[in-house]
C-alpha cells in the first residue's frame, strides 16, 4: 500500500478489520416521529486497516470515510499519556495522511470524533471488582437517595446519554457498559464519553477549536459524571 509505505517507519504491523458504521451526528433539533428504516449492504464493505507501532500501544486506522489515530493500554500498567501530546501525534499523522489523499485526489472532513474509553476493575483500593452493587461509589449519577431499598445490587447494569454540544455543534455520548477485557478476561465496566460533529469550518484552526471544546466537555463530564472518592483513588490530576 503506498500509504502504508509513508509510515511503516513508525506502524511497521498491519491488521484488516471490518469497517466502522459512519455515524453522521444529526443537527440539534426538536426530534421528529417517523418511521425508521434498516439499510442492509450485501456486498463486501471495503476493509479499514490498522497500521500499529513496535509496542501495539499506538495505531492508525483508515478506511475509505474514517482517519483514526488512537492509544490504548495492552498490559494494564502503561501510564496514560496526555491530551496534549496525544494531539499533537495525530495532527503529525492527519498531515502525512492529507498529503497523501490530495496527491491522488480530494479531501473533505465532515465530521470530527473525540472518544475517551475508561476500564473500571475497582472501586477500593487493591480490591477486585466485585459486583455491580458498587457502581454508586464510581458514579455520582448512581448516588442512592435511601438508606434502604426494596430492591437488592443489580445483577447487570448499563446506562447511556448524550448532552448537546454548544452551538450546535455535536453532543457528547456517555455510555458504561459491562465489558470483558481483552487481555484477561476480567469482568469490567467500560465507561465511554465520545463527542461528535463538526467545527466551523474545515480549516485546521477551526477543526483544532472543535476537538478543544470536545476534549474540555469529555474532561468536565467525566469530572461531574464520577464522584471525588474515585478521584483520589485513581490519583486523578486536573
Amino acid at each position: 500500500m503506498e500509504y502504508w509505505s509513508l509510515i511503516r517507519d513508525r506502524y511497521p504491523n498491519i491488521e484488516e478489520q471490518l469497517p466502522l458504521q459512519h455515524l453522521k451526528e444529526k443537527p440539534i433539533e426538536p426530534e421528529e416521529d417517523g418511521p425508521t428504516a434498516a439499510v442492509f449492504q450485501l456486498k463486501t464493505p471495503a476493509p479499514r486497516y490498522w497500521f500499529i507501532n513496535p509496542s501495539g500501544n499506538e495505531l492508525v486506522q483508515v478506511q475509505k470515510d474514517r482517519f483514526l489515530r488512537n492509544w490504548r493500554q495492552i498490559n494494564g500498567n502503561e501510564p496514560y499519556p496526555r491530551f496534549d501530546q496525544l494531539s499533537k501525534l495525530f495532527w503529525q499523522e492527519w498531515d502525512v495522511f492529507s498529503r497523501f489523499v490530495k496527491n491522488n485526489g480530494q479531501i473533505h472532513v465532515d465530521q470530527c470524533e473525540l472518544s475517551y474509553i475508561n476500564h473500571i476493575d475497582s472501586v477500593v483500593p487493591d480490591d477486585k471488582w466485585d459486583g455491580f452493587g458498587n457502581l454508586p461509589n464510581v458514579f455520582a449519577l448512581l448516588q442512592p437517595k435511601a438508606k434502604k431499598t426494596f430492591l437488592p445490587a443489580p445483577e447487570i447494569f448499563s446506562f447511556a446519554s448524550r448532552y448537546p454540544l454548544p452551538d450546535g455543534r455535536g453532543r457528547l455520548h456517555v455510555e458504561m457498559t459491562p465489558a470483558f477485557r481483552g487481555r484477561d478476561f476480567k469482568m469490567i465496566v467500560q465507561f465511554t464519553l465520545s463527542a461528535r460533529g463538526m467545527s466551523t469550518g474545515e480549516s485546521e484552526k477551526e477543526i483544532k477549536a472543535w476537538f478543544d471544546n470536545a476534549h474540555e466537555w469529555i474532561v468536565r463530564g467525566f469530572d461531574e459524571l464520577t464522584t471525588q472518592k474515585m478521584h483520589e483513588l485513581w490519583n486523578k490530576k486536573p
